[in-house]
């Protein structure tokens, strides 16, 4: 008996480490192909819902918009009322226009990075993906794979906690993004309507202000 068991242990342990090779040869094919589509990116448009949760209130809060993506670096998140606001990065510049209260408030790139924080696993930076963060695979089935993103010591991605991605096995690209912050808040966002490589609208990148527009300089 005793010789038994000691056999079964040892079977056991054998599967777990199979088990545990064959996860990771399939985290480094989904995170390949996630770096051959990023590297094909060229423009992106969806239509998006975001939900971002507040721990302490125990309250949610909904809004949707449209995203628009062009390679390299500029970004524009068009939030649609009664959230109004439109948040554009290009030219190295970051611009959060609210028009309730005729507002511009205007950042170099590199001091405030919500625009693109909040698309990790979008375009060439996903070849960087495994130097920034800890990955892990989460449930997979025939249309998605759900990748567990925690920021590694010392890494500039530590404004969060983990990040869960999943992943359209067509495009390669995410369809929902969970941000886990430390005090226990969460963005959860939804795209959909995903067009890659499409023809963005002509002006996109521009914002049409009023002539009387109040703008906030950092």
């Amino acid at each position: 008996m005793k010789n038994q068991a000691v056999f079964l242990t040892a079977l056991l342990f054998a599967l777990a480490l199979l088990s545990s090779g064959a996860r990771a040869d399939r985290l480094d094919d989904i995170l390949s192909a996630m770096e051959n589509a990023g590297n094909r990116l060229e423009s992106l448009s969806a239509v998006f819902v975001q939900t971002d949760h507040d721990f302490i209130l125990e309250e949610e809060e909904l809004s949707a918009g449209k995203l628009f993506l062009q390679v390299p670096g500029r970004i524009r998140w068009e939030y649609a009322p009664p959230r109004e606001k439109v948040l554009l990065v290009a030219d190295n510049l970051m611009r959060l226009y609210n028009p309730t209260a005729n507002q511009v408030q205007e950042f170099k790139k590199g001091k405030g990075n919500q625009g693109t924080d909040l698309l990790i696993g979008f375009g060439k930076s996903n070849d960087k993906i495994g130097e920034s963060y800890d990955v892990s695979l989460g449930q997979e089935d025939e249309h998605g794979v759900l990748l567990v993103l925690v920021p590694k010591p010392d890494s500039p991605a530590s404004l969060f906690i983990k990040i869960e991605l999943t992943v359209d096995k067509k495009t390669w690209t995410p369809v929902r993004s969970v941000f886990h912050e430390p005090n226990r808040d969460r963005t959860d966002i939804r795209f959909d309507e995903v067009e890659i490589n499409g023809t963005l609208p002509e002006g996109i990148f521009k914002l049409r202000l009023p002539k009387d527009v109040e703008i906030l300089r950092d």
